[in-house]
């Protein structure tokens, strides 16, 4: 009778199978894989799919290729993408070339090339007095796959932190003395950057997330006045016609809260912004929790820059 038991078992186990894999569906299917797009409230992204909201999980520095079709995010200390194609979105990759604890991945409009800091090799070669900086890396798709990784060198050797990609390659980023730069990309190459001035006041302006325009820019900032010094807001700059700044201003209750924002980026229609929210600044996976949010940027920009 065992024998039997087990028998019928077995045959189940196989017709369950072979039935979820002949009616499975796609990971995703749509713009924004398939999500509901949020109001002036951010709202978790693709919980499911792409977040984790469980305890102890964390995805961070989510972004979208110019044509809406790659996603590349951050997650566990990883960098994974993902792409719509005919039959959907594909279930997320990890891109194995891309070191673990790499920081601030971003996608090339075309979504060819993946950019993203490398925190581990400088740190490894450094003094205990030398203040740590990353190493602005990248890795090329091809034919075989995604390349080995290489570093971006000049004129990023300044860099100190997070950066950003517009819709014309070029690149944003913070650098020495908590100021922004922007590269333009001319001639196939980076030229001199150009320096964003920032009225800090009491901010520490890190990790730039410029409008693929270039019209507006979103950074975070540890709280003034917070207590332990840790908490952080997002913060919107605006660029004038002329082509100075606005003063940065907090952005409002509906993205700002209690907990840790940070890690922005811009959708390619400038319609939303994309960023993470964490109960805690030391972003592990053993200990704290961090998902992405999107919130809709019709209500803080004014209509110029939309």
């Amino acid at each position: 009778m065992k024998q039997r038991k087990y028998t019928r078992c077995w045959i189940l186990t196989i017709a369950l199978w072979g039935s979820s894999t002949v009616f499975a569906e796609p990971f995703a299917e749509g713009p924004y894989l398939g999500q509901t797009p949020p109001g002036s409230t951010a709202q978790v992204f693709a919980p499911g799919l792409i977040c984790d909201t469980r305890p102890h999980h964390h995805e961070i520095h989510g972004h979208f290729s110019a044509d809406g079709n790659t996603f590349c995010y951050r997650r566990h200390g990883y960098v994974y993408i993902t792409e719509n194609t005919d039959q959907g979105w594909t279930t997320p990759k990890r891109i194995k070339n891309i070191p673990y604890r790499s920081w601030s991945c971003c996608l090339s409009p075309d979504a060819n090339t993946i950019y993203f800091l490398d925190q581990l090799s400088l740190r490894s070669n450094r003094t205990t007095d030398e203040p740590a900086k990353h190493i602005y890396k990248y890795c090329t798709r091809g034919s075989q796959g995604w390349s080995m990784s290489q570093q971006l060198g000049l004129p990023f050797t300044r860099a100190f932190g997070g950066f950003s990609v517009t819709a014309d390659h070029s690149i944003c980023f913070k650098s020495e003395g908590a100021c922004f730069e922007i590269a333009p990309f001319v001639g196939n190459t980076w030229a001199q950057p150009i320096k964003i001035p920032v009225e800090k006041g009491k901010l520490n302006p890190c990790d730039p997330a410029i409008a693929p325009d270039g019209s507006f820019l979103v950074f975070y900032s540890i709280r003034p006045g917070a207590e332990g010094g840790t908490p952080t807001d997002l913060y919107l700059m605006l660029r004038r016609a002329d082509g100075t700044w606005t003063k940065p201003h907090r952005m409002g209750p509906g993205i700002n809260t209690e907990y840790y924002e940070m890690g922005a980026r811009i959708s390619p229609d400038k319609k939303y912004m994309f960023f993470t929210r964490s109960n805690g600044w030391n972003i592990n996976s053993a200990t704290n929790t961090a998902d992405i949010y999107w919130v809709e940027l019709k209500e803080y920009l004014p209509e110029s820059h939309r």
